[in-house]
């Protein structure tokens, strides 16, 4: 039988592979989990604090009432709000708001300690023994692979959304103003991804650490209105 020190002595060995190895939770910003389910597949990052985002993409054009019904879906069963949601697509495939629900539910349920690194507008989440687990590349689109490395990414989880309604003139009485989903979703200082609805010019709104994320939460694009560009400013400034 093991004597006393000889387990104190077997149970620090660990500890200092453990502390090699960069294995304890505790020295990582983030939780991270994906899943891959019929024709969408999501990338779940949560902060110290729990704030969560959400970024999922699909084989299916993703349309406002899909969008919509998808965020309050999460929301009431797994408490994610709804400017921690970012979903795009743009098939011409039937659509199947189920599948992104399943594979934002799965990926919930597969968290781990995880780094986030950035490096030339692309975004790399690998887990505690290096593993590639995701990565959002300068395009926005996501992989469950390919992990390019870069800096680390420190910091919470910062979100906000907000439906702009561009400038007009008068509209008939029963005629529902024209309103655009502009969506930024900042991980640490380093990086944040601007959701836009439909085929928005991404060059337009490109920066340092920015990754313009088009075809999200709609498939209208961008109405070319005054104060539009202003608007879509401000709700990046609401995470930096």
């Amino acid at each position: 039988m093991p004597t006393r020190s000889s387990r104190r002595l077997a149970g620090c060995i660990v500890i200092e592979l453990l502390l090699a190895a960069g294995l304890f939770a505790a020295d990582f910003e983030y939780q991270s989990g994906t899943a891959a389910f019929g024709r969408a597949k999501a990338l779940v990052l949560e902060d110290r604090r729990g704030n969560r985002a959400a970024i999922a993409q699909t084989g299916f054009a993703v349309t406002r009432a899909v969008a919509d019904f998808v965020a309050a879906r999460l929301l009431q069963s797994y408490e994610i709000e709804r400017a921690g949601v970012l979903l795009r697509g743009t098939s011409a495939a039937a659509s199947q708001p189920e599948d992104l629900i399943t594979a934002i539910a799965a990926a919930l349920g597969r968290l781990e300690p995880a780094a986030v690194r950035y490096r030339d507008g692309a975004m790399s989440v690998a887990a505690a023994n290096g593993r590639c687990i995701a990565s959002i590349a300068p395009d926005a689109s996501l992989a469950l692979d390919q992990c390019a490395g870069g800096d680390p990414v420190r910091g919470p989880i910062r979100a906000a959304f907000q439906m702009v309604e561009p400038t007009h003139g008068l509209i008939e009485r029963d005629t529902r103003p024209l309103s655009y989903p502009v969506q930024a979703i900042a991980i640490g200082k380093q990086v944040t991804i601007l959701g836009l609805g439909g085929a928005a010019p991404a060059a337009r709104f490109r920066a340092k650490g920015v990754i313009v994320a088009p075809f999200s939460n709609d498939t209208l694009p961008l109405p070319e209105a005054p104060g539009m560009d202003a608007a879509i400013r401000q709700v990046l400034g609401r995470v930096r």
